[in-house]
């Protein structure tokens, strides 16, 4: 194909697949005569993998070479049993003591109301047989905690308001599991992968534990400052 056809099918100007040339982020197309280049497929499938790889990993071009010669082209590839081995290492795996739902209250000082509400909003999630599982049994027990210690309805918080928390880390977690997999495809085999996933998991969890201290003591000075009499 000729480049206007490489253009059209791309969405690409011919500006930017010249440059994309340069860095050798695509090969060279065949050149049958002077002034005649030829593309082919392999050049619009790269082109496609280069603008996603901008677009939605936001990653700079000098790294999208690097992901363009790996073996898998750019592309990700799965991991079959990553998140088994991942839950292991992080103490999470084999076979942990869940509960079921009807148990849960005596088991986490929760109502049933409570933890309707919190299946409901996604903040707990059922297991396949219905009960709950060791994660979720400890997030309703991190909340019973939090009851035991004043934070009630009579005191103005509701279970509703863990929904926030819930959607951000569902939005959050999303992007880091495609960040990693980009990164990874290619690279680094299962087993590599979940060690390499554990660090990142134990890491992170302790930097958002601070990010988040430092954000609330801030707002709350803030707050104060704001609300404070004015003296003469």
């Amino acid at each position: 194909m000729k480049m206007q056809e490489l253009e059209a099918r791309t969405g690409v100007g011919r500006e930017t697949i010249r440059y994309y040339i340069r860095l050798g982020l695509l090969p060279e197309p065949q050149r049958p005569k002077p002034n005649v280049a030829v593309y082919d497929e392999t050049h619009v499938r790269r082109v496609e993998v280069i603008r996603r790889l901008q677009q939605t990993r936001y990653l700079p071009l000098a790294f999208i070479k690097t992901l363009l010669d790996r073996r898998t082209g750019g592309e990700i590839e799965a991991l079959p049993g990553l998140e088994s081995r991942l839950a292991a290492r992080l103490g999470v795996g084999g076979a942990p003591q869940g509960a079921q739902v009807a148990d849960a209250p005596a088991l986490t000082g929760l109502s049933p109301h409570d933890l309707e509400v919190m299946i409901q909003s996604g903040v707990v999630k059922l297991a396949a047989g219905g009960g709950l599982d060791a994660i979720n049994l400890a997030i309703c027990q991190v909340w019973g905690r939090a009851k035991a210690a004043g934070y009630t309805e009579e005191n103005g918080w509701f279970p509703e308001d863990l929904t926030v928390y819930a959607e951000a880390i569902e939005s959050m977690a999303r992007l880091e599991v495609e960040r990693f997999y980009t990164r990874v495809s290619g690279l680094l085999g299962v087993e590599e992968a979940a060690a390499l996933g554990q660090v990142g998991v134990e890491a992170i969890n302790e930097l958002l534990a601070l990010l988040r201290t430092r954000a609330l003591l801030a707002w709350a000075a803030q707050l104060n400052a704001q609300i404070a009499p004015t003296r003469d």
